[in-house]
């Protein structure tokens, strides 16, 4: 494909990126307001029985499963800035996953990341994230924080890829019982040298309304996607030329808090998938429910889900059904000994290129792990995954039936503790907003992950 083929690579991202900084270093900064830098520095040594995560029935010429010793070394730094009017978190961390008794697979990483809460107004308010990630990526290794709670379906074997997503979410309300929110959000994928693989773009959007009482909140949501994939395969692995895809949705929700630590949300409705190069397309019904449980500290959620969503690095549409539990509380009354794990599985189907389903993949993720905070800079873990994916097809990079076990020991440095840092704004769960973290000097609850959902500005 010649470089003015397929969709954009990266450019949309990048400007949005830009956009972020912009609008982030537009606000004055007064003397309490000076970045706080951390460094923080990652070293483990593991074992896992798949190495590259091979198939359960390798066919000819791909490599067969066997385990393996890997050491990981991730150094990173942290800037943050706080005021009473804004957040703004710049983190760098640099991966290196070392495969002892198998070099050439070992894989390194460059993550760049930036998200912000803004207080336009008492009555608004935005949240901007963006990520971009250069990776030679290997199937193998652990590489997402225990707790994180993503289910996805991945390709096996290695490759470099160059991807990013960015957005911006604005909260407005329009009175005081009444508010309005909208996001846009890009993404993109791209593999790198001489890497096989597809390459995706996506832009999306929705536009919300929700009524507030007490303790209930329900509202009405609308939701556009538009995503292009270039370079995929059919199951024959006959090339499948570019393919667009729109996606609609209307759901309508309902929140609740059920006393002081436990919340809920719940919405239904239908979305319509429309593969443009074919002309086809389905009805489906849409929804989601979830159950969490918020304290100071700790934190669990219980979370089930129906939609249809692009997968980045396998370059394929799937309607997916996924249940999950994610979580992390203190097990000590001083909170030196934490515990964050994650439980789901995933119940997907392919589209193909007339939006019917052509084949199933189903994932199942056990993650956990324990750590000891030694002094408030340190803290030691050991670490436990279970990786199963089942699949019908088997030829790359559609994804393929593999196992995987692995167990990691390691330790985490962070100079200052993140006691001394304005900790990340994490979006409200609750109807009352009172479980949101807006930048307060100390570390949020114990397995809390920051939400790309409205704020609600009080």
């Amino acid at each position: 494909m010649s470089p003015t083929e397929g969709p954009p690579r990266m450019p949309p991202t990048m400007r949005l990126v830009a956009l972020a900084l912009g609008v982030a270093c537009a606000f004055p900064r007064p003397a309490e307001a000076a970045p706080r830098v951390q460094g923080v520095g990652e070293v483990a040594i593991g074992y896992t029985d798949n190495v590259q995560s091979a198939p359960d029935a390798p066919g000819p010429g791909v490599q067969p499963k066997e385990d393996g010793v890997f050491a990981l070394v991730r150094p990173g730094v942290v800037i943050a800035i706080a005021t009473p009017r804004h957040v703004q978190h710049l983190t760098y961390t640099y991966t290196y996953e070392l495969v002892v008794t198998r070099t050439e697979a070992s894989t390194s990483s460059n993550q760049l990341g930036y998200a912000a809460f803004i207080d336009l107004a008492p009555t608004a308010g935005l949240v901007l994230g963006a990520n971009v990630v250069q990776s030679n990526f290997s199937s193998a290794l652990l590489v997402s924080p225990p707790g994180a709670g993503a289910v996805n379906a991945v390709p096996t074997g290695t490759g470099s890829f160059l991807s990013g997503t960015a957005s911006e979410l604005l909260s407005l309300e329009l009175a005081p019982a009444w508010r309005a929110y909208d996001e846009v959000s890009v993404s993109a994928q791209s593999p790198l040298f001489e890497t096989v693989a597809p390459r995706t773009y996506g832009t999306g959007g929705r536009l919300g309304l929700e009524r507030t009482w007490e303790a209930d909140a329900a509202g009405l949501e609308a939701r556009a996607d538009y995503s292009v994939i270039s370079g995929s395969v059919r199951l024959d692995g006959s090339p499948l030329g570019d393919q667009r895809q729109l996606v609609g949705a209307g759901v309508a929700s309902w929140r609740h808090d059920w006393g002081r630590w436990i919340t809920s949300r719940a919405e239904a409705g239908v979305l319509r998938v429309q593969r443009l190069e074919s002309g086809r397309g389905i009805w489906a019904p849409t929804g989601a429910a979830a159950v969490a449980y918020a304290a100071d500290p700790g934190d669990a959620e219980l979370r089930y889900s129906r939609t249809v969503t692009t997968n980045l690095l396998l370059g394929q549409v799937l309607l997916v059904d996924e249940i999950g539990l994610r979580g992390g509380v203190p097990l000590t009354g001083k909170g030196d000994v934490l515990v964050a794990g994650t439980a789901g599985y995933q119940q997907g189907h392919l589209l193909g290129e007339d939006a019917r389903r052509i084949a199933r993949v189903d994932v199942v993720v056990l993650d956990v792990g324990i750590g000891y905070r030694v002094v408030p800079p340190l803290l030691l873990g050991i670490r436990y995954q279970h990786l199963e994916q089942s699949s019908d097809v088997a030829l790359p990079p559609l994804p393929s039936s593999f196992v995987r076990n692995s167990v990691l020991l390691g330790a985490t440095v962070r100079l200052p503790p993140d006691s001394e840092m304005p900790a990340a704004h994490r979006a409200p769960r609750r109807v009352d907003g009172t479980d949101e973290v807006r930048g307060t000097v100390g570390e949020p609850a114990a397995g809390s992950r920051t939400e790309s959902a409205p704020a609600r500005n009080r």
